[in-house]
């Protein structure tokens, strides 16, 4: 039956039985390993190198941003210097950065809000046919309720209540002069004020100059629904009302 197998089987038989004797030595084990580590280290220094090109790269992109940040900022610094204006030359002249960074945490100048008193308010009166241009208002005690307005139409001082608009500041004339209150109304408290003359005098609201009288006051209004209303309450003076 050998003698039926080809020359080449019997080689390629001898190598492989060969080569597995060998494989099942130590000494091919040790030779192996030593391999397998010296390209384990071949490998990992390889990385190690690639990995300090990087870094050394990465370095070196850095250091020359720096030193364009650095160049770019002493070129403003000196554009600044050149174009500051003089009321901050003072701050810029600051040579420590302790005493400028002290001088930018100083928090601004408040300037107080102030308000403005506008124009005193006019409203065109209407006239009365020549027949009855004679007749006046008479003063009689009568109390109407005005809200916010009770105080001012009770404080014997003020003569003249004076309401520019909604969200605006009532001011009042009297022995003090003309002056602002801290009392605001809304467009619906300013319409409810002039409601309750209607109200208590019975003559209905209508737009444009509206003019009523009750009790002491005379009220003046201009009544617009698009712009907001606006009125005058004057208080008559009489021997008892003085």
């Amino acid at each position: 039956m050998l003698k039926q197998v080809s020359k080449d089987f019997k080689q390629f038989f001898l190598l492989e039985f060969t080569k597995e004797v060998i494989r099942s030595t130590e000494t091919y084990k040790e030779i192996r390993i030593k391999k397998e580590v010296r390209e384990v280290i071949h490998r990992e220094s390889i990385k190690k190198e690639l990995l300090q090109k990087d870094l050394l790269k990465r370095e070196v992109l850095r250091g020359a941003v720096k030193e364009k940040i650095k160049k770019e900022s002493e070129r403003i610094s000196e554009l600044k210097k050149e174009e500051i204006l003089p009321e901050f030359k003072k701050f810029y002249s600051l040579t420590k950065p302790a005493k400028r960074q002290e001088a930018i945490k100083q928090p601004p100048l408040r300037v107080p809000f102030l308000y403005t008193i506008p124009p005193p308010l006019k409203i065109p009166e209407s006239k009365l046919p020549e027949t009855v241009q004679y007749l006046r208002p008479v003063p009689i005690q009568r109390s109407i309720d005005l809200g916010k307005l009770n105080p001012l139409i009770e404080d014997p001082f003020v003569k003249v209540i004076e309401c520019n608009g909604p969200n605006e500041r009532i001011l009042v004339i009297g022995t003090m002069g003309r002056k602002s209150t801290k009392i605001i109304l809304n467009n619906e408290e300013i319409d409810d004020v002039i409601n309750r003359f209607s109200e208590a005098a019975k003559i209905p609201v209508h737009e444009g100059v509206f003019r009523v009288v009750f009790g002491i006051l005379i009220l003046s209004a201009i009544v617009s629904g698009v712009i907001g209303s606006k009125f005058l309450i004057r208080k008559m003076s009489g021997p008892e009302f003085v």
